[in-house]
């Protein structure tokens, strides 16, 4: 019998950017971070990566031995989880993942972020800047929806609060098999600091590097990320 399979949703999103992914994989879960999704009443004033992994935790309750996605934000989220609740994790999967370390962004690229939030144009901007593969209207107006409705509160807490905070010190002794999966053409987290501040400090890891997609694997390529997913959870 496979292991529970949960899928979480990067920054800006919900457990809809995994429309795509979710008929291929029969019973996967996606549930919504604090502050996003239908979860956006639950967004605090500078909620850190804990809070979120908490609240996920929360929500996996009695399941064991998941296989646990984290996209983007996600990632950070999913890399906690399986470090302070190591009974719930028994595979992690980092779809282009947020470093464990502080996510190098530039001060203008920070404020770009939280300027985003509610504002239809500049969302729109923000997700064809990031992307490489053309997204269908349909998935482009979920993104501006989930980034109409998300609390501001949680939405500036990400680069405020939890992208620049350090949990590699409880991530780097991690036994749960982790494997990475990343586009080499990701203009939002590309693939050297993958490679410096992903992989480098979980060198268990198997890196699986592909190209032709932007920050929103789920989205872009959904067939390649359908194709990891399936053959690791079998």
């Amino acid at each position: 019998m496979s292991a529970p399979l949960v899928l979480v949703h990067g920054f800006g999103t919900s457990g809809q950017i995994w429309r795509s992914v979710t008929p291929a994989l029969p019973g996967a879960m996606t549930p919504d971070l604090p502050g996003f999704g239908a979860a956006a009443p639950q967004g605090r004033p500078g909620q850190t990566t804990g809070a979120m992994a908490a609240a996920l935790a929360d929500q996996l309750g009695p399941l064991r031995d998941i296989t646990l996605v984290g996209h983007s934000m996600g990632g950070k989220v999913a890399l906690l989880v399986a470090a302070r609740w190591p009974h719930l994790v028994g595979r992690l999967i980092l779809v282009a993942p947020s470093p464990p370390i502080p996510e190098p962004m530039s001060d203008e690229g920070r404020a770009a972020l939280r300027a985003a939030h509610g504002e239809a144009d500049a969302l729109r901007r923000q997700y064809r800047q990031i992307t490489r593969q053309p997204l269908s209207p349909q998935a482009m107006d979920q993104l501006i929806l989930d980034g109409q409705r998300a609390s501001r509160d949680a939405w500036h807490a990400w680069p405020d609060v939890g992208s620049r905070e350090n949990i590699s010190a409880e991530t780097a002794g991690l036994r749960v098999p982790v494997t990475v999966l990343f586009s080499e053409d990701d203009p939002a987290i590309p693939p050297d600091v993958i490679q410096r501040e992903v992989l480098a400090r979980l060198p268990r890891a198997q890196a699986l590097p592909i190209q032709g997609s932007g920050h929103l694997l789920p989205l872009e390529l959904p067939d390649q990320v359908i194709a990891v997913l399936g053959g690791v959870n079998r």
